[in-house]
C-alpha cells in the first residue's frame, strides 16, 4: 500500500542583495544616511592623491639597490659568522688609542691658536707660561702668576667695557635727541591735521586753503606745502629769540601777507560812513610766525579774492540806472542819486615787520563790509563783528547753493523744476513777465546794495529826528530806537508829548525804515510811505507837531468842561497853508460868553484868537427873547508869548480857566 508522504512545512528566508552604500550617519530614529560609492573618475583621483610625485624614481632605485645589497651582507656575515665569532679582536686597542690621540692633539691645536691669536695690539686673551726642566717649582711663583693674569685680564674687560658704554651713551643720546625732534614734528603734523586738510603726494605734504568743499567755484587752488624744519634754520630761531617749531608752511606768493577790506560810503566830498574788515595792515608776519596764523591769514586773502571776483563780476553783469564801475582795484556803485558805495581790499604783501609804511605794497583786489553808526560819523574804520558776519554770510549762502539744492518734489522730477513756484506755472497761467520775476535770484552785490540803502536811510532818519527835535522845544520829541533789528529794516517809535499833561497831551509815531522807503504809521491807523528824501519826513514831524497841539486843546477843553464848536485836522477856509494841512479847533466857555479858536499851521505854528460878547439892551423894546439881547463881537488874536506858562498847553489851561470865570 503506497502511503501519501508530506513535506514538512518550510521556513521563509529573506535573501538581501549586499550593502553597495556605506552608511554615513545614523539618526536618533534610526534613520540612516548613506554615502553614494566614488565613481570610476573619483576613485581614481583619490588613488592619485596617494602617490608622492615629488620623490624622485632613481633614488627610489638608489634605495632598492642598497637594501639589497645590505640584506645581501646580512646572509653572507649570518653564514661566515660562526667561523669568526672565536676569532680575539686584535686591531681594536690601537684603534681607541689613535682616535684619543687625535683628540687632544685638537685640543691643543685650538688653545695655542686662541692664545696666539691678536686682534688688536693690547689685546691678549691667554698667556703662556714657560716650561721649565725643573720640576720644583714653588707655590709663591705660581701665586704670583695667577694674580698678574687676572690683573690683565680685569685691565682688558674694563677697559672693553668703558669704551662699549661710551659707545653706548652716545648713540643713545643722539637717538634720544632725534626721536624727540621726530616726535616734535609728528605731533604738530597731527595738530595741523586738526584744522587743516592735509594729504600726501609723493614724498611731499599738501594743503588745502580753499572752500571748495563747502560749495567754492574759485579759480585758486589754494595749496600749501607742509616740511620739517631743519637743523639750521632751528639754531637760527633760538639765536633770535623765537619759539622754534618743528614744521613750516609755505603758502603761494599771492596769498602771503594780510588783507583787509575798506568799505566807504560817501555823499560827494562827505564820508557818511566807512568800515575796516579783517585783519589789520599794521599786523605784519614775520619767518617766526606759527604756522596756523600764517594758514588763517592766507586763507584770509583767498576769501577776499573770491569774494571780490564774485562781486565785481555781477557789477559788470547788473543793469542799474547809473552803471557800476569796476576799476582795477575798487567796485564804484551808486546807492541812491548822490551816494556811492566804494569798495577796495587792500593786501600788504610784505612780510616784514620793521619795515618803513613808504615801503609798503597794498594791492587791493576786492570785497566789501558795513561797519556804520547811527549818529556820528566815525572818523577811523571800526570794526564790528555783527556786520562781518552778515558780509561773511552772503558768500556762504553763495557756496550752499552752489554744494546742495531744494529736493525734487515728486521725486522723479528734474533738478529744473524744483521751485514749487515754477511747478506752480502752468496751473496758475502765469504769463511771462511773473514766471521773469520768480526765476530771478538776489546776487551778493544786490544784498549789500540794499544793506547799505537801509544804512543810509537809518542815518538820515536819525539826523532828522536830531535837528527837529533840537529846533522845537515845545512840544517835546521823544525818539525810541528797537535794539533787535534786521539787516534791512529798523523799527523807531515818535513820542510828542507835552511835559506835565502826557496823561492826554500825547502823540505818537512809528517809523520803519526798510531798504527803499520809510513806512510811518500814525496814531490813527494812517499809513505814509515816505522817500529818501530829509524833506518829506522833516514835513511829517512838523504836520504831526501842528496836529499834537490841536490834539492837546481839544482833550485840556473837554477836561474843563467847555463846549466843543468845531474840531477838524482838514480846515479848508483862510489862507492856504504852506505845507500839509491847517488843524484847527473852536470851543465855548461854559457860560457861553467866550469862544476861543485855535488854528494851527505846519509852518506858522499856532494862532490863538477869542470872541467877546457885545451887549445891546436898552437899545429896543420891540425883542423881548433875552438870547437876543447879547451879540458876538468879531476875533481878537492873542498875544501867547506874553502869557505865562511852562508849555503851550499851560498857556492854553490858564487862558481858559480865566475866560470861564469871566
Amino acid at each position: 500500500m503506497e502511503m501519501d508522504t508530506a513535506d514538512p512545512p518550510g521556513v521563509t528566508l529573506s535573501v538581501e542583495s549586499l550593502q553597495e552604500f556605506q552608511v554615513q550617519e545614523i539618526a536618533f530614529d534610526g534613520h540612516e544616511t548613506y554615502a553614494k560609492p566614488l565613481s570610476m573618475s573619483e576613485n581614481l583621483a583619490k588613488l592619485a592623491h596617494k602617490i608622492d610625485f615629488s620623490e624622485d624614481n632613481d633614488l627610489k632605485k638608489a634605495k632598492d639597490k642598497q637594501k639589497s645589497s645590505v640584506q645581501e651582507r646580512e646572509d653572507k656575515d649570518t653564514k661566515e659568522g660562526s667561523s669568526y665569532q672565536n676569532q680575539p679582536k686584535t686591531w681594536e686597542s690601537v684603534k681607541t688609542k689613535l682616535r684619543d690621540a687625535l683628540t687632544e692633539v685638537s685640543v691643543l691645536y685650538d688653545v695655542v691658536n686662541i692664545a696666539r691669536m691678536n686682534r688688536e695690539p693690547p689685546y691678549q686673551y691667554m698667556v703662556l707660561e714657560k716650561v721649565s726642566g725643573e720640576s720644583s717649582t714653588t707655590p709663591t711663583n705660581e701665586v704670583a702668576v695667577k694674580i698678574q693674569e687676572k690683573k690683565k685680564s680685569l685691565e682688558l674687560a674694563a677697559k672693553i667695557l668703558v669704551k662699549g658704554a661710551g659707545r653706548m651713551r652716545h648713540s643713545a643720546s643722539s637717538d634720544k635727541k632725534a626721536l624727540v625732534e621726530q616726535r616734535n614734528f609728528h605731533s604738530e603734523l597731527l595738530r595741523l591735521r586738526q584744522h587743516w586738510r592735509l594729504k600726501r603726494v609723493g614724498n611731499s605734504i599738501l594743503g588745502d586753503l580753499s572752500f571748495r568743499t563747502c560749495g567754492s567755484r574759485f579759480w585758486h587752488t589754494g595749496t600749501f606745502e607742509v616740511t620739517k624744519t631743519s637743523e639750521e634754520e632751528f639754531e637760527e630761531a633760538e639765536q633770535r629769540g623765537g619759539t622754534p617749531c618743528s614744521l613750516k608752511v609755505t603758502v603761494p606768493s599771492d596769498l602771503e601777507g594780510n588783507s583787509y577790506i575798506n568799505v566807504l560810503i560817501q555823499e560827494g566830498e562827505a564820508e557818511i560812513a566807512s568800515a575796516n574788515m579783517g585783519q589789520s595792515s599794521e599786523a605784519k608776519l614775520s619767518s617766526d610766525t606759527h604756522w596756523q596764523q600764517v594758514l588763517e591769514a592766507a586763507q584770509n586773502v583767498l576769501f577776499c579774492k573770491e569774494l571780490f571776483a564774485q562781486m565785481a563780476r555781477e557789477a559788470v553783469q547788473l543793469k542799474a540806472p547809473i552803471p557800476h564801475l569796476v576799476v582795477g582795484n575798487q567796485i564804484i556803485a551808486s546807492i541812491i542819486p548822490g551816494v556811492q558805495l566804494v569798495i577796495r581790499l587792500c593786501h600788504d604783501s610784505n612780510m616784514s615787520s620793521t619795515t618803513s609804511k613808504t615801503s609798503r605794497g597794498f594791492s587791493e583786489s576786492s570785497i566789501l563790509l558795513f561797519v556804520l553808526q547811527f549818529s556820528a560819523v566815525p572818523k577811523k574804520s571800526v570794526h564790528q563783528n555783527h556786520l562781518e558776519q552778515s558780509v561773511h554770510q552772503f558768500l556762504r549762502e553763495l557756496h550752499h547753493s552752489n554744494l546742495s539744492g531744494p529736493t525734487p518734489t515728486p521725486v522723479t522730477a528734474s533738478f529744473s523744476f524744483n521751485n514749487r513756484k515754477r511747478r506752480l506755472a502752468g496751473p496758475l497761467a502765469l504769463d511771462r513777465r511773473q514766471i521773469a520775476q520768480i526765476q530771478q535770484t538776489e546776487c551778493v552785490l544786490e544784498k549789500i546794495l540794499k544793506q547799505s540803502r537801509h544804512i543810509v536811510l537809518r542815518d538820515r532818519t536819525a539826523k532828522v529826528l536830531n535837528d527837529v527835535a533840537a529846533s522845537i522845544q515845545d512840544p517835546l520829541i521823544l525818539v525810541h530806537w528797537s535794539v533787535l533789528q534786521q539787516p534791512l529794516q529798523a523799527t523807531v517809535k515818535v513820542f510828542i508829548s507835552s511835559p506835565g499833561y502826557e496823561h492826554f497831551a500825547r502823540t505818537s509815531m512809528q517809523l520803519m525804515i526798510g531798504y527803499e522807503d520809510i513806512k510811518a504809521i500814525l496814531k490813527d491807523g494812517r499809513t505814509v510811505n515816505l522817500a529818501y528824501h530829509e524833506k518829506d519826513l522833516k514835513n511829517l514831524l512838523l504836520c504831526q507837531i501842528s496836529e499834537h497841539r490841536v490834539n492837546a486843546v481839544y482833550d485840556l477843553a473837554k477836561s474843563l468842561r467847555m463846549t466843543i464848536i468845531h474840531y477838524n485836522f482838514f480846515v479848508g477856509v483862510g489862507p492856504p497853508p504852506k505845507l500839509g494841512n491847517v488843524s484847527a479847533v473852536v470851543v465855548a466857555t461854559p457860560n457861553g460868553r467866550r469862544t476861543i479858536s485855535l488854528r494851527s499851521d505846519p509852518v506858522d505854528g499856532p494862532r490863538v484868537m477869542i470872541q467877546d460878547e457885545t451887549d445891546t439892551r436898552g437899545k429896543t423894546d420891540v425883542v423881548t427873547d433875552p438870547k437876543w439881547e447879547v451879540f458876538p463881537s468879531g476875533y481878537k488874536e492873542v498875544d501867547m508869548s506874553k502869557i505865562p506858562g511852562r508849555n503851550f498847553v499851560h498857556k492854553m489851561e490858564l487862558l481858559m480857566g480865566n475866560l470861564s470865570q469871566e
